[in-house]
């Protein structure tokens, strides 16, 4: 067996031997061929490279992308030129009819206001009531804001506050005057005295206060009430004795006529002709009106205005300038208020959403 060993290691070198001389060989005989097919550089240049065919296409087409490239823009059915990236029109008229917002020759979407204004106040006119809707939250819808020439979009920009005003409930205060008795015997003299009723429902019932005897023209001495609903408010200015025609038999009588004046509050000036007799009196009817603002979140400011005082816009009892003023109600029973514009006076009248009873 050792025999054996020692011929089969012999064996394997003479081999390995034999395989070492034929790998010389090969690469001894493979060195001329690499030569041939990359040959060395005889200097330092760089070969060229091959010319790209489509090298003129190129440049060419780069060059013109290098200059001014104008695009031309989105343009209508008619051929106008818009400032879009989307298509248009964006409307259809209830038959079908394509309708072009930029395009004046096209009916309005929402009449009165041209399309054109939605467009330049970028407002979407697409919703049946978007006239009544209110873009910046200042409470003048869009249809106002067109109709005031301001800036829809700016919560600061706002129609006339007057328009907006609102009587949230109209209250009435009703009563009667009337010239009772005198003592004048014959022609009315400085040293007769009068007496008058002031007669109001308070609580469901009839009240009356009767003055005391009082001569006319002396100021505080002729208030008519000391006391009561009607209270230092009015004077005695003068008493007269006049012919007038009876309505009911067309004769010619005399008649006792007391002038009497407003001397406190919102009516004070106003002048009361009343004749004498208990069932000659006036009635005096007293308004006054809760006002509010449906704008600029003051829905909730509420404020009293007796019958010919002044108010401002906002709603403001200390306000410095007061411009607009209640002046009465009328036939209709609506608040009138005047105020000043321009150098002209305007009236607005207001229906109360409370009527007074």
């Amino acid at each position: 067996m050792a025999n054996l060993s020692e011929s089969y290691d012999k064996v394997s070198l003479v081999v390995s031997i034999v395989i070492a001389a034929a790998l010389g060989a090969l690469i001894w005989m493979a060195k001329g061929n690499v030569e041939e097919d990359f040959p060395p550089h005889s200097s330092g240049r760089e070969a060229d490279a091959p010319e790209n065919p489509k090298q003129k296409f190129y440049a060419d087409t780069t060059s013109e992308i290098a200059g001014a490239v104008a695009l031309g823009g989105p343009v209508t059915e008619k051929g106008r030129s818009i400032d879009l990236t989307v298509g248009t029109p964006l409307f259809l008229n209830p038959t079908g009819e394509e309708i072009d917002l930029g395009d004046a020759s096209y009916p309005m979407v929402h009449d009165p206001i041209p399309n054109q204004w939605w467009l330049d106040n970028r407002i979407d006119p697409g919703w049946s009531n978007s006239p009544g809707l209110d873009q910046d939250g200042d409470g003048f819808s869009n249809g106002e804001e067109f109709a005031g020439n301001t800036d829809p979009n700016d919560p600061e920009s706002f129609p006339a506050l007057i328009a907006k005003l609102q009587c949230v409930e109209l209250e009435k205060r009703a009563f009667r005057l009337s010239y009772s008795s005198d003592s004048t015997i014959g022609p009315v003299k400085p040293t007769d005295t009068f007496k008058f009723n002031h007669e109001e429902i308070v609580g469901g019932r009839s009240v009356r206060t009767g003055s005391e005897n009082i001569p006319f023209g002396k100021g505080n001495d002729s208030n008519l009430f000391s006391k009561g609903g009607a209270q230092m408010r009015y004077e005695l200015k003068n008493v007269e004795q006049r012919e007038f025609e009876n309505p009911n038999t067309g004769i010619v009588q005399k008649a006792n006529f007391a002038e009497i004046e407003d001397v406190a509050g919102a009516k004070k000036g106003d002048i009361l002709d009343i004749k004498k007799g208990s069932r000659n009196g006036v009635i005096i009817r007293d308004y006054t009106a809760v006002l509010a603002l449906a704008a600029i979140g003051q829905q909730a400011v509420t404020l009293k205005v007796e019958e010919r005082s002044s108010f401002s816009l906002p709603l403001d009892p200390n306000a410095a300038e007061k411009p607009f003023k209640f002046t009465g109600v009328s036939d209709a029973g609506a608040v009138i208020i005047e105020w000043e514009e321009n150098g002209e006076t305007k009236t607005m009248e207001v229906q109360p959403l409370s009527a007074a009873e």
